[in-house]
C-alpha cells in the first residue's frame, strides 16, 4: 500500500515536470525568434530624398532642360558668292551698231541657191555702248540664201539677177551663239584694186579683211536693205556674183543682249 502511494506520487511529479518544461520552450523560443530576425534582415532602404550635398543621378522630370534650338542659317544674300563674277550680266548691243565682216565662201546666182547656208567672219571688234568690245574679230556670222516674203518687191526683181541673204546668228569664240537681225548695207572689196581700176586712193591695206578697213563698194552691184538681211541686185547684166572675203557692211536691228 504505502509503495503504491509512493510510486503514485512519483509519476505525479514526473509529469507536473514535463508540464513545465513544455510551456517554457515556446516562450523562449518566441523570445529567441526576433532576435534571430534582427540579426539576419537587412534593415529597411533609405528614403529616396536625396540630401542637397550629393548629386543627383536622375534629372526630375519636370526640371529637364530644354531641347537645343538649331541655330540661325546666315543669310546667304547677304554673302556675295563666286557664281556672281563668274556668270557676269549680258552686256547689251545696241540697235543700230554697225559691224563688218568678210565672206568666207564666195556665193553667186549660178552656184548658190535658196536655202544654202554661208558664213562670214567678223573681221573687226564690235564694242558696246560703253567700249567694251562683246564681239571680238574672228566670231562667225551665220547666214542663208532665202526668198523674199515682200512679193511687190519679187516681182519687181524677178527679171534682175539678184541674191537674197539673211543673217541668222553669230557665233563668238566660245562657241555660244547669239541670235540677231541685222540689215545688209553694202558690200566691199577688200582686196587692193588694180592700177586701172584706182581712180581713187583706197584707204585699204593687203590684210584689209582683218583689219576691217574696207575699200568701195563693189562695181556692178546694189544693195537693198531689208529687215533681218538685204538683197544684192545686179545692175550690169543677170548674174551677182560676191567673191569670197569680198566685205559685208551690217547694222543690227534690235538691242541684242551678248554673254
Amino acid at each position: 500500500m504505502f509503495l503504491r502511494r509512493a510510486f503514485f506520487i512519483a509519476a505525479f511529479a514526473l509529469l507536473c515536470s514535463n508540464l513545465g518544461i513544455s510551456q517554457t520552450a515556446p516562450e523562449a523560443a518566441a523570445q529567441t525568434a526576433p532576435n534571430q530576425g534582427t540579426a539576419t534582415t537587412p534593415p529597411p532602404p533609405a528614403a529616396a530624398s536625396q540630401s542637397p550635398e550629393q548629386p543627383q543621378k536622375e534629372m526630375p522630370p519636370d526640371t529637364k532642360a530644354p531641347a537645343p534650338t538649331p541655330s540661325a542659317k546666315p543669310q546667304s544674300d547677304s554673302i556675295p558668292t563666286s557664281s556672281a563674277t563668274e556668270n557676269p550680266q549680258p552686256q547689251l548691243l545696241k540697235e543700230g551698231t554697225e559691224f563688218r565682216a568678210t565672206l568666207d565662201t564666195p556665193l553667186s546666182t549660178k552656184t548658190s541657191k535658196v536655202g544654202d547656208r554661208f558664213t562670214a567672219t567678223i573681221s573687226a571688234p564690235v564694242r558696246s555702248t560703253i567700249g567694251n568690245v562683246i564681239i571680238p574679230t574672228g566670231s562667225k556670222l551665220n547666214g542663208q540664201v532665202s526668198d523674199s516674203d515682200n512679193e511687190k518687191l519679187a516681182d519687181a526683181i524677178k527679171d534682175m539677177g539678184h541674191l537674197n541673204l539673211r543673217f541668222t546668228d553669230i557665233q563668238l569664240p566660245n562657241g555660244i551663239d547669239v541670235p540677231i537681225d541685222a540689215t545688209l548695207i553694202s558690200v566691199h572689196r577688200t582686196k587692193p584694186a588694180t592700177r586701172a581700176e584706182n581712180t581713187t586712193p583706197p584707204a585699204i591695206s593687203t590684210n584689209a579683211g582683218l583689219t576691217g578697213a574696207f575699200g568701195p563698194p563693189l562695181k556692178g552691184l546694189a544693195v537693198g536693205n531689208l529687215a533681218g538681211g538685204g538683197y544684192v541686185l545686179a545692175t550690169t547684166g543677170k548674174q551677182v556674183n560676191l567673191p569670197a572675203e569680198c566685205g559685208l557692211r551690217l547694222r543690227v536691228d534690235r538691242n541684242t543682249p551678248v554673254p
